[in-house]
């Protein structure tokens, strides 16, 4: 039986109030809705990564050790913590908490995502337990003139902290993602708010943690890396999530107040990815260039063989050399 997805939803966030405490069917509606449907909805959260144990007397599901949905885990500068163990996407519920006027430094967290989104539509991997999944909503004092410039602003912080934690030779490829050698470890979307109170960007950021190889799906297994794999020890999420949640707002503050006028030098400085040969689509043309670096307001400036220099304000790359690592 195809499970609902409004239904998994509800079961988990009744399993998980009970903080690994056995729930009686009845409690969960079995014999309201059917024991049927509520089972397919079931396996749908063990397909998701949840720990969850099935007997006769009822069910029980057992958060990870470092769930990362706690407000007093998050700085004192940030704003409320939605936290959720299931969402279609954080960043969905990011936009519509923005338009409503949700405050600046709102983090939206979820265990697992049904619809994780990725850049150019494409969905992101995102089980429950395995890596850390969150939207912070960051508001502007007034209008930003170059949007452009914030999902390179988002990046920076990412690389930042994953370099401190000793992932030293992480990487920046424009405009979305972080990077280890050619394999993907985090991704960032962001997403614009012009409507309600006032303009809100929502920065959604996911990163692969706890994955093994083996536990991606096959036709992504070699395009993707996680942290613990990166640095041969088990990350806490909770910790993590503090981190990067620290240092966006503060650097947020920081470019806000000067007009974002630090964020070109910095990406050209510090993404990893400059002097790197890629080849690039945009539209229904195929480019190969050198990296040169980002622009003013954020587009991609490519050196063409000829000698031509292209700029590109959306599209995408694929690195064509793959970085010289020394250590980590």
């Amino acid at each position: 039986m195809k499970s609902d997805l409004g239904l998994v939803t509800v079961l988990a966030a009744r399993l998980w109030a009970q903080r690994g405490q056995l729930v009686n069917w009845e409690h969960l509606g079995a014999d309201v809705r059917g024991y049927e449907k509520t089972v397919a909805a079931l396996s749908q959260l063990l397909e998701l990564g949840f720990d969850v144990r099935l007997s006769p007397a009822g069910v029980r599901l057992v958060p990870p050790a470092d769930t990362p949905c706690e407000a007093d885990l998050l700085p004192e500068q940030a704003g409320p913590c939605v936290y959720s163990p299931v969402v279609d996407s954080t960043n969905t519920a990011g936009v519509q908490l923005a338009r409503v006027g949700a405050h600046h430094g709102t983090t939206v967290i979820a265990e697992a995502q049904l619809k994780g989104r990725g850049h150019h539509g494409h969905e992101w991997f995102s089980p429950a337990g395995m890596g850390l999944w969150f939207s912070l909503i960051l508001r502007p004092a007034a209008s930003v003139k170059k949007p452009g410039l914030v999902p390179l602003l988002v990046g920076l912080c990412v690389v930042r902290v994953l370099r401190e934690l000793g992932a030293r030779a992480a990487s920046l490829k424009w405009a979305n993602d972080v990077l280890w050698g050619k394999r993907k470890v985090a991704g960032i979307l962001v997403e614009r708010v012009e409507s309600g109170p006032r303009e809100a960007f929502v920065a959604g950021v996911g990163i692969n943690i706890h994955q093994k190889e083996s536990d991606f799906p096959e036709e992504i297994r070699d395009r993707c890396l996680s942290l613990d794999e990166i640095l041969g020890a088990s990350i806490n999420r909770s910790d993590l999530l503090h981190k990067l949640v620290e240092e966006l707002i503060s650097r947020w503050h920081d470019e806000v107040s000067s007009g974002f006028g630090g964020v070109v030098k910095s990406w050209n400085e510090e993404s990893g990815t400059v002097g790197m040969s890629v080849r690039a689509a945009v539209g229904q043309e195929i480019l190969t260039g050198v990296i040169e670096g980002v622009g003013d307001a954020g587009e991609l400036m490519l050196r063409c063989p000829d000698g031509s220099l292209r700029t590109m304000a959306s599209g995408r790359i694929e690195l064509m050399a793959k970085p010289d690592h020394v250590g980590l």
